[in-house]
């Protein structure tokens, strides 16, 4: 009976020890995996089969003194001590060279020193390790979304080469985001760089071709490097995405002056003041077109207009006195050509104007008329208009017909 006891209890330590030795390898592989949890409960479970066995009881300290570094390294992120997680977080990426939670966690940290590069790298880390981890993709989101609005932050700030940079992470970290594209089209096109400008204003419209705000500012791109052609086109698509873009009928007008199709530009800005009824802009370059076609009481009203909705414009005033001059009004010319020199006094055509307003055909003060010239010849765009004055003043009988 004795016999049969002992052989018992011996198949029972033999089984026991032979499941314990099952689980140790358990634990091995689950550690292998990454999962430090499952892999201490195993070792765990080892250990109450085979109390005796030193090795295992070394294993579940070891395991024991990681997941108390991890939950040490956590606790250290959520305290702000984000140096000392990342190191937390490295000692355990030593031992258990899968944890995704470790990868996490350090990106967590990283992220919280603003180094947004390290973030994203470690983040991808862990999901390289499980595709699936929900976790890692929401933060590599949330990332793009911070290091967007820091771009755009610097940006506001003055610091362009800073929010360049920022905008050319948030695309290495997500390339589909078309609004980092089209800020980087604005910035390009601050700093001078048009044709980098327009590079990423057409990468962003690659992406998103029915956002009208980047058609419009391709459209002044184009304009502003010389491509009337493209420019009308951008400018025709913003209209046709959207009807009531009232600056890109304006737009589109200044278009149409440049290729001296006044009548489409004039139905342009009339369009653009349909939608906007006091949009100064349009009224400015109603008047400028109408005076090209020589109708300038036409040029009068609508540079009233724009004045009125916009009284420190100067360019609007002294297009107003040109009109006036032109209606022979010289009162209301000298009125809006000394408002132009107000508001810019070394503008040598407010200062032109003036000076035809004061001479009024030889019905004013030639020598007053002549003074206002001189100041008017001092603006170099100005010179050989103001000196023929002078000389037509001074000499009428050259001028004679």
């Amino acid at each position: 009976m004795k016999n049969i006891i002992f052989i018992l209890l011996f198949s029972t330590t033999i089984f026991a020890q032979g499941s314990a030795l099952s689980l140790y390898e358990e634990s091995q592989k689950a550690l292998s995996s990454g999962n430090l949890d499952l892999a201490g409960e195993k070792i765990r479970e080892a250990i109450n089969l085979d109390k005796g066995n030193d090795k295992f009881r070394k294993e579940f300290d070891r395991l024991n003194g990681l997941r108390n570094k991890m939950i040490n390294a956590n606790r250290s992120v959520q305290d702000g001590r984000f140096d000392d997680a990342i190191s937390g977080f490295a000692d355990v990426i030593a031992n258990v060279s899968n944890s995704v939670e470790a990868y996490y966690g350090t990106a967590k940290a990283y992220e919280g020193k603003k180094d947004f590069t390290s973030a994203v790298k470690y983040y991808k880390q862990s999901l390289a390790l499980d595709p699936n981890y929900k976790k890692a993709k929401t933060s590599i989101s949330n990332v793009a979304k911070k290091l967007y609005n820091s771009a755009n932050k610097d940006y506001k700030n003055g610091n362009l080469e800073s929010a360049l940079s920022k905008y050319e992470q948030v695309l290495g970290i997500n390339s589909r985001l078309y609004q980092a594209y089209f800020q980087m089209g604005v910035l390009q096109k601050k700093m001078g760089n048009l044709s980098l400008a327009i590079q990423n204003y057409q990468s962003a419209l690659s992406i998103k071709k029915t956002f009208d705000k980047g058609w419009y500012s391709l459209g002044l791109a184009y304009r502003d490097n010389g491509d009337m052609d493209n420019a009308k086109s951008s400018f025709e698509e913003t209209i046709r995405l959207n009807k009531k873009y009232y600056k890109a009928h304006k737009s589109l007008g200044d278009i149409f002056i440049e290729s001296e199709k006044y009548e489409d530009a004039i139905a342009s800005f009339k369009s653009a003041i349909a939608i906007k009824s006091k949009y100064a802009p349009a009224y400015h370059s109603m008047g400028i077109t109408y005076a090209k076609m020589e109708d300038y009481t036409r040029s009068a009203e609508s540079l009233t207009k724009a004045v009125d909705l916009q009284p420190k414009e100067f360019l609007s005033w002294f297009h107003l006195s040109e009109a006036h001059n032109k209606l022979n009004d010289c009162e209301a010319a000298k009125t809006a050509a000394l408002e132009a020199i107000d508001l810019k006094k070394n503008f040598g055509g407010g200062w032109f104007e003036l000076g035809i307003a004061e001479y009024c055909g030889g019905k004013g003060n030639k020598n007053t008329s002549i003074n206002h010239f001189e100041k008017a010849r001092n603006d170099r765009e100005w010179r050989k208009m103001a000196e023929y004055e002078i000389d037509r003043v001074r000499n009428p009988e050259k001028y004679e017909e």
